[in-house]
């Protein structure tokens, strides 16, 4: 029996999307696994199915709504890890309330996912991952940890605060480089004021961003969240991916700096 070889390939940061190789006789709606012998462009089950040829172009929103095969989502801008609250601190901010969304769960049931301190999650995303996570258990008997989610203006504003504190070069670590520019004329024009006025100095200029569409992060737009994926066994990484099919509706990426899965939800 041919063994299972290369079942997770790791796409460099967040610029391509999740591919897998050698996975013969496995079929996951919405998430391809194209195997060895046919090194092309992956199609959906659905377009599979209706014997369209693999590699068609993306089809629209409506055209998926009517049973045509789904679109890849445009992958993410740039995906950067939150400071640490030990950072935060070094960097003499003041501790920022907890947004860790707690799911509520019957005695009966299996615990939730974990959300780690600071984590914000909109409702509908996070029954959404209630949904992702109860299939990953019934297939592994472990449960997910979310290591981000989606940010508001003030919570990157904080980030990149901390990061710019500490003596991170936000130039080398977001794409956007004419908005990571305007954030810090703001960071400088501020840099005497305490903490929390420079903060609100660089959150309007990321809130105008934002309004003229403009990400820094990828954890601006909605749905963006972070799973940790480092601790999975190869057989876990898979079982991941069968649940994030099923629960439908999420478009993952496999990061590398640091390990995690990137997931575009819709909500």
């Amino acid at each position: 029996m041919r063994a299972l070889a290369a079942a997770l390939l790791c796409a460099a940061g967040c610029t391509e999307k999740l591919e897998s190789v050698d996975l013969p006789g496995i079929d996951l709606p919405g998430i391809d696994l194209p195997g060895a012998s046919a090194p092309v462009a992956p199609a959906s089950a659905s377009a599979r199915a209706q014997g369209a040829p693999r590699g068609a172009a993306p089809a629209s929103a409506s055209a998926r709504a009517q049973g045509a095969p789904r679109a890849a989502a445009a992958p993410p801008s740039d995906c950067d890890e939150l400071p640490s609250e030990e950072e935060e601190r070094r960097a003499q901010l003041p501790p920022l309330t907890a947004l860790g969304k707690a799911v509520p769960v019957e005695p009966w049931t299996t615990p939730p996912y974990e959300v780690l301190p600071g984590v914000s999650l909109p409702p509908k995303i996070a029954e959404k991952l209630e949904q992702l996570d109860r299939g990953y258990a019934r297939r592994t008997r472990e449960h997910l940890v979310i290591t981000s989610g989606t940010r508001d203006a003030n919570r990157q504003a904080r980030a990149m605060f901390t990061k710019l504190r500490l003596g991170e070069d936000l130039l080398k670590l977001y794409r956007n480089k004419a908005a990571v520019q305007e954030i810090k004329k703001a960071y400088q024009s501020a840099s005497k004021k305490p903490p929390e006025q420079v903060v609100a100095a660089m959150e309007a200029v990321i809130q105008d961003q934002i309004d003229r569409g403009i990400y820094v992060s990828a954890h601006l737009r909605k749905g963006a969240v972070d799973v940790r994926n480092r601790t999975m066994s190869a057989k876990e990484k898979r079982a991941f991916l069968e649940s994030a099919a099923e629960a439908g509706g999420v478009d993952v990426l496999e990061e590398t700096t640091p390990a995690h899965y990137h997931l575009q939800i819709d909500g």
